[in-house]
């Protein structure tokens, strides 16, 4: 769990089995040091609670492909799902074309609950000396900002061995809800994709050594386009898609496709799914 805010960021999303993880990570390991605070098995759970307008303002940015747009996050981190968090940051997470920029501010967990009962609630002053959390706060008021999905997922991370700009997550079990509240339920949760399946993410600043870009193509990993926020509110709200999408053939099928917030290549069929 790294406490580190980013700028000048890019992203590479890759998807792939989630019984590949081990082979995947073998693979890489040469490249990669665990991050001390998400290492191993062990890892941890980002829980991110996302804010819109009551109109979906920034959910629609991200579906229109604006090349400018927003993501406002509340997000904890937990060692399992249900236990207590052990920090709590307001997040607001850009992207301008391919570049992505993500503030953060840390906040205590009392006044984390109050957000989510009164999105303009006022920070408290040590909160406040974030840009971060002012952004944020001035966002709930000008566009009355409610929390509208939670986003629930295991991640485990590693940084790069000899480029300190390099960044590589797993992140699995990936779930999500309407419910909104800082506690989280096994009966509230549906899977955002299958259970069997996972995200890894590259993360640079600048570039990425052709080396290690060669190195995931060697391990056969599948690029994609790919929104948790997206794909959340999607699952979750009726009003946004009349149907709503899994993936549910095994990878390999060369049938390139896009529906919502996920573009794969390769990732077979796609057939409407009800939570």
């Amino acid at each position: 769990m790294t406490n580190a805010t980013y700028t000048n960021r890019y992203e590479i999303k890759y998807l792939t089995a989630a019984r590949a993880m081990p082979r995947i990570e073998a693979g890489l390991l040469d490249f990669l040091v665990p991050d001390e605070k998400g290492s191993g098995a062990r890892g941890y759970y980002n829980h991110s609670i996302y804010f819109d307008s009551p109109d979906y303002r920034f959910y629609q940015e991200k579906r229109e492909g604006e090349l400018v747009r927003l993501k406002p996050r509340l997000r904890f981190y937990r060692p399992a799902p249900e236990a207590e968090p052990e920090a709590a940051f307001l997040e607001l997470k850009g992207r301008y074309d391919r570049i992505v920029a993500k503030r953060r501010g840390a906040i205590e967990l009392d006044f984390a609950e109050r957000l989510l009962s009164d999105c303009l609630v006022e920070p408290d002053p040590k909160a406040m000396e974030s840009k971060a959390v002012r952004e944020f706060y001035y966002l709930a008021r000008r566009y009355c900002l409610v929390p509208c999905v939670t986003v629930l997922y295991h991640r485990v991370a590693y940084f790069g061995a000899f480029y300190p700009n390099i960044r590589v997550t797993f992140d699995r079990v990936i779930r999500c809800s309407r419910y909104t509240g800082s506690r989280n339920s096994d009966d509230a949760l549906i899977y955002a994709i299958p259970p069997d399946q996972l995200i890894v993410e590259l993360k640079y600043n600048d570039k990425v050594p052709r080396l290690l870009l060669r190195r995931f193509n060697s391990l056969g990993l599948q690029q994609v386009t790919f929104s948790k926020f997206g794909v959340a509110m999607e699952r979750t709200h009726d009003e946004i898609l009349p149907r709503r999408y899994l993936l549910a053939s095994p990878l390999g099928t060369p049938q390139p496709r896009s529906v919502g917030s996920l573009t794969t290549a390769g990732a077979g069929r796609l057939k409407a799914s009800t939570p």
